[in-house]
């Protein structure tokens, strides 16, 4: 029954996106989420990341899976329980989200960052699966300076002592904890946007694929841009927002930052070759 109340039918339009957010953690991908929001032609369901491919196909990530919830969980209307649905029925998946396309809602999409582990394989059979209901599936993407990508992530997860994304666990010095992190196996399928990218080239039309770069994606022009990706209309209101903009990236550490540029060579040459803005907005 719970199944059967998730996989509900859809709209006919024969205009139905449906966008899959890849990446990365802490580059500005919740900015992105609330502006699609605000647009009528948006429906995102019961959450922004629903963690269903992560869980499923990384061993990494694996404590985002959903146990079954017990009885008091046990509703339709618990996101728990959806969740549940989807990480053990892959097609409640799909159903769920073409169930969203009524009215004007053309656009629904699963933003979560950890996706940027996600195979090419599973990439395609994702596309495959939308296209076979008539929606078309495109990529999402957002980079920032991978210094500051994973500074903020620590500090994001110092802040609320989260330790499962690679900090050891009981850890309160930002220095020490950063210094622990950015080699980890975490920190890598966050930050190497080159394998990330690649794998998406391998597998969406490159017309599909919308690579926005932090540090200056709230500029009007590049909101313009997006805007016109998505089929959505304008809100430059959203360029006076800011988002991941933690304490600490006042907290300077030369030497530090040195070895984490070093370490991350191969991301920087990718992007600076790809996208060549960033040789100027990551010096």
């Amino acid at each position: 029954m719970l199944i059967a109340s998730l996989m509900s039918t859809g709209g006919d339009s024969s205009d139905r996106v449906f966008i899959l957010g890849l990446g990365f953690q802490k580059c500005g991908t919740t900015w992105i989420y609330d502006y699609l929001k605000q647009s009528r032609y948006f429906d995102g369901g019961f959450d922004k990341e629903y963690h269903i491919w992560d869980a499923v196909d990384v061993p990494l990530l694996k404590y985002n899976l959903e146990n079954k919830p017990g009885f008091i969980g046990r509703t339709f209307q618990s996101k728990r329980m959806k969740r549940y649905i989807m990480q053990t029925n892959e097609n409640a998946y799909y159903e769920y989200f073409n169930s969203l396309y009524r009215g004007e809602v053309s656009i629904t999409g699963d933003i979560t960052p950890s996706y940027s582990a996600l195979s090419k394989s599973r990439m395609a059979s994702i596309i495959s699966n939308f296209e076979d209901k008539g929606v078309s599936c495109k990529a999402l993407l957002l980079i920032r300076n991978p210094i500051d990508r994973i500074k903020s992530a620590v500090r994001y997860n110092l802040d609320r002592r989260y330790f499962k994304e690679g900090i050891k666990f009981g850890e309160t010095n930002f220095r020490t904890a950063l210094e622990g992190y950015y080699t980890t196996e975490h920190c890598k399928i966050r930050t190497m946007y080159d394998q990330t990218l690649n794998n998406v080239y391998a597998t969406f039309d490159p017309n599909d694929v919308y690579v926005g770069v932090y540090e200056n994606m709230f500029e009007r022009d590049q909101v313009s841009k997006m805007s016109e990706f998505f089929g959505i209309d304008e809100n430059f209101e959203f360029t006076k927002v800011r988002v991941n903009k933690t304490k600490s990236m006042v907290e300077n550490m030369p030497e530090l930052e040195s070895s984490i540029r070093e370490y991350y060579s191969e991301v920087y040459e990718y992007c600076n070759d790809v996208f060549p803005v960033t040789k100027e907005l990551w010096k």
